[in-house]
């Protein structure tokens, strides 16, 4: 059932808000005194209706969804990474803007299910905390959704296993309709990021259909070893979202939709251009390499670049697989860290390294890779694989290049112009309709 409120009860409503410190714990019941207050229908199966006159909650014990103010905005974003963590993934950057623009975000983590603990993914490993199952609401601008699903788009590297895991992920689907729907209704905006949360996608056509409905296309998942079936479902189900965006133009041919656009990443540009601590030991003559990131990592990439270089710092941000005995002793592994630290890192280097996996495709970490994207900001001189580097990039350095070392010691910083994360909050918020050209006889 849901509560409908005029506008004249909203002195009411902000009273609620006030006396709850987590509205996340208010109980509303059929025959509670609130339900007294305020007019109580049911709008046929989507359980919803919405106008500038009148605000709509969804009620059960506890409260699952906050009660939605009149003109605030909402945006729901799906996405594979939590709220609070130590990898900013641009996700956050961008809830983090639509916040102080004055939205409301509802941020669903997805992907995962009960496996990912018998197998300890190493994602939850590196939050340092138990992340809580349920809804939490953090801030009148800030709820968050999670939980484990029965099951969850894997590949396990066994033809046997993974048939399986294909079979069922009709129950992922079904997990997270019930626990995405009060949110959908009432979305504004919805931003489905690449990966598992596609599979989803047709949930939000159903549940949201005149929202603005974003495929945010962030990584290539055939690199990321996707399973079959979630490669297939991403490109059937373009049809639910009614733009496709991206920063890289690459990861969006395989498309065929009517409203593609390319949307630049971005760094936090205040935070970038204050003076953070030097993380580093002084020692004259040595180079400090950093390694901020470890997405795709080659890391046979990275002992070769410590062992050439024996006089350099190479440092390593982010969390690895396992540790190798011959291991050289520059090399030096930090696990995850947190975005502060990582800017000191950063900011203080001589040098950034992309050892990314030599790949087909790879080259879209460019453009989409937040390391990257630091780097240039501080004008680093880039060592990576031959497939990254472009004309338009002179700052990154391929490996077989035979002065390529030499190169990044000698190469002076030279800063590019990137633009703030706050840019590309606004340019998803930017959904008008569109209309289709006129007919020509």
């Amino acid at each position: 059932s849901c509560v409908v409120l005029t506008r004249g009860m909203l002195e009411t409503v902000d009273m609620l808000r006030r006396l709850s410190i987590n509205p996340s714990s208010l109980s509303l019941r059929h025959g509670h005194a609130i339900d007294h207050i305020h007019n109580r229908a049911t709008f046929g199966e989507q359980d919803r209706y919405w106008n500038h006159d009148l605000c709509v909650g969804f009620l059960s014990d506890p409260l699952p969804y906050a009660i939605a103010i009149p003109d605030m905005k909402r945006a729901v974003i799906i996405t594979g990474h939590f709220p609070f963590q130590k990898r900013r993934g641009s996700v956050l950057w961008v809830s983090h803007h639509l916040q102080k623009m004055g939205w409301h975000v509802t941020h669903v983590t997805v992907g995962y299910s009960w496996l990912s603990y018998l197998k300890t993914d190493q994602r939850l490993k590196a939050l340092d905390y138990k992340p809580k199952q349920g809804q939490q609401c953090h801030s009148d601008t800030l709820t968050a959704i999670f939980g484990f699903s029965p099951v969850h788009p894997a590949r396990s590297g066994h033809h046997v296993a993974d048939k399986l895991i294909s079979a069922f992920q009709g129950l992922f689907k079904a997990y997270w309709r019930p626990r995405l729907k009060g949110p959908l209704v009432i979305a504004d905006l919805v931003i489905c990021e690449s990966g598992a949360p596609v599979l989803l996608a047709p949930l939000l056509s159903k549940y949201a259909p005149l929202a603005a409905r974003i495929y945010r296309v962030n990584d290539d998942i055939h690199l990321l070893n996707a399973p079959d079936f979630l490669q297939k479902a991403e490109v059937e189900n373009a049809q639910h979202f009614t733009r496709i965006s991206s920063a890289n133009q690459g990861l969006t041919k395989q498309f065929r939709h009517r409203n593609i656009t390319l949307d630049p990443m971005g760094v936090p540009i205040i935070q970038l251009d204050e003076m953070h601590p030097s993380p580093f030991s002084s020692v004259l003559n040595q180079k400090v390499a950093v390694c901020a990131g470890t997405t795709q990592l080659d890391q046979d990439a990275l002992f070769w670049i410590a062992k050439s270089r024996p006089n350099w710092q190479v440092h390593v941000l982010g969390r690895t697989r396992g540790e190798r005995s011959n291991r050289p002793p520059n090399l030096i592994y930090h696990g995850e860290v947190n975005f502060d630290d990582i800017v000191g890192f950063v900011q203080h280097a001589d040098i950034g390294l992309a050892p990314y996996t030599d790949q087909v495709g790879i080259e879209y970490q460019t453009t989409n890779s937040n390391r990257m994207l630091l780097y240039r900001h501080f004008g680093l001189p880039i060592l990576g694989p031959d497939r990254l580097c472009d004309p338009s990039l002179p700052s990154i350095i391929g490996y077989s290049d035979p002065n390529a070392l030499d190169r990044c010691e000698s190469m002076p910083k030279r800063p590019e112009a990137i633009q703030d994360w706050s840019e590309l909050a606004i340019a998803l918020t930017q959904n008008a309709e569109m209309v289709p050209p006129t007919d020509v006889a």
